[in-house]
């Protein structure tokens, strides 16, 4: 039989590096478990029965299921840099990590950084004292002088009593304390995480102002009583909660494709700001939320809306966003779904007016966001975006569609200035008729922005920050104001 390899020798100091939460900006486990059981809700008892055998094995399990859907790696470019360092000193860099060995492999494979790889076995949780141990023992069997380590958890601390130089990633206040406590050299890298400011950007505050349509029903109606008005703003709250909710599962969701996008990959959870553990805990309660003030302060029929509208929100996250047309219309319906539930939380029964206006309108804003996504595409090479089902070559169809769409949703609100609704709220005032002509201006202008490559995000969320929309909604407003002034048919 042949002798094995001797160990390869090194008269260097060896460079340690943690994975989570130091190479990656990322948890590998709680990331992968949250995104399988987002794609597969069937197997969480499977994974509970996997993490009771024990905690090594669950990881080899979990990485199994999700280790192929890994595309990018998010890696901090300061570790990078110190590790580029570390090799043209000549010094070894060792990748020691708790993490299941078949990830820590594929990470070391894919980066092509490290000597060597020490990490969590079916049988062993390489973890604190653990880790420890296979650091200093790999150290000795390979003649170093010492090592370096980079980590950035309190559970590192008993590594970095013992190294030779102490390289902390996005310490809390209290961890650098205890770390320079050691009286060592220490090394800071990253900004320190703010997780409040990054969740609170997580759950878009801004994308509230799509979820005011449930004030439409109420205001059209005219019954802007106290009673009223307090049971919208519940279901405004509510509905809030739940977007929220539903932006944290679509980031979840979207991590592989939002680190590929130049912009998104600032998300909070795409760049590692926010755990994803946080972003769980973070959704759970808002949902919590919103099903209380479902079930305490409004009806079991707003209820039953809400579940819908999450359901919808959960398949579009997950199957129908990569659905060419189909996604267009899922959006559309998530906008008409809001009206839907403003019109139950005021007790107002919705006119078919209403709906249509919202089904065209809305389908209309839909095409815009994902032309203005095409065409920022198109702008920086590509064919085909991420994640969804349109190539680049479908833009001028698509433009049509929505352009279109948008007409339609003008001559719907032309058609009803002349209805028996409208007369029996408005009289005969020609006033309102020139609403028409200002959102024909409106929808115009946001598909030529759009044909322009000028829009590129949100239309809704354009509206509330473009002045002249801005405009246009005050002059809207006081026409409806003005009008139901003069017939007297504001019920309060």
């Amino acid at each position: 039989m042949s002798e094995p390899p001797a160990p390869r020798r090194f008269a260097k100091t060896a460079s340690i590096w943690d994975l989570d939460g130091t190479l990656l900006s990322t948890d590998v486990f709680g990331e992968s478990v949250t995104r399988l059981l987002l794609g597969r809700p069937w197997m969480f008892l499977q994974v509970l029965g996997w993490l009771a055998v024990g905690r090594s094995s669950c990881k080899g399990r979990v990485a199994a299921a999700t280790l192929d859907s890994w595309s990018r790696w998010p890696v901090r470019p300061e570790a990078e840099r110190l590790i580029a360092e570390a090799r043209l000193r000549g010094d070894p860099v060792v990748l020691a990590t708790a993490a299941h060995e078949s990830v820590a492999l594929r990470v070391a494979a894919d980066l092509g950084l490290f000597d060597a790889v020490l990490a969590t076995t079916d049988g062993v949780n390489l973890k604190g004292a653990r880790k420890l141990r296979a650091v200093t023992d790999w150290v000795e069997a390979n003649g170093c002088d010492g090592f370096s380590y980079a980590g950035d958890a309190t559970a590192d601390l008993p590594l970095w009593r013992v190294a030779d130089r102490v390289i902390v990633v996005e310490p809390t206040a209290d961890l650098e304390r205890r770390v320079r406590e050691l009286g060592k050299p220490v090394e800071v890298i990253g900004e320190r995480r703010n997780i409040p400011r990054s969740l609170l950007r997580a759950l878009r505050p801004h994308q509230w102002v799509k979820n005011l349509l449930v004030f439409l029903p109420m205001i059209l109606a005219h019954k802007l009583d106290i009673a009223t008005i307090i049971s919208v703003i519940w279901a405004f709250v509510a509905f809030s909660a739940c977007a929220s909710t539903v932006y944290l599962l679509n980031d979840i969701a979207d991590l592989a494709a939002d680190r590929e996008h130049p912009k998104k990959r600032r998300r909070p959870l795409a760049s590692g700001r926010l755990p994803i553990t946080w972003a769980v805990a973070a959704g759970a309660t808002l949902l919590l939320g919103a099903a209380v003030i479902s079930a305490v302060v409004l009806s079991p029929a707003f209820g039953l809306i809400l579940v819908a509208y999450m359901a919808t929100n959960l398949a579009y996250s997950t199957w129908l966003k990569r659905k060419p047309i189909l996604d267009v219309l899922m959006l559309a319906g998530m906008y008409a779904v809001r009206v839907e539930a403003g019109g139950i939380a005021a007790s107002v029964p919705l006119s078919m007016w209403i709906l249509a206006f919202s089904l065209f309108f809305f389908t209309s804003l839909a095409f815009a966001k994902r032309c203005a996504e095409l065409r920022r595409h198109a702008s920086e090479g590509g064919r085909r975006p991420a994640g969804r089902g349109y190539l680049v070559e479908d833009l001028p169809i698509l433009e049509g569609f929505g352009a279109a769409s948008g007409y339609v949703s003008v001559l719907v609100l032309a058609l009803y200035m002349n209805s028996p609704e409208m007369r029996s709220l408005y009289g005969e005032s020609r006033l309102l008729w020139l609403i028409c002509p200002l959102v024909l201006y409106w929808i115009t202008r946001v598909w030529l922005l759009v044909h322009r490559g000028h829009l590129d995000e949100d239309p809704v969320v354009f509206a509330i920050r473009d002045r002249v929309s801005l405009v246009i909604a005050g002059i809207c407003f006081c026409l409806v104001i003005i009008a139901a002034l003069l017939r007297g048919e504001v019920v309060v």
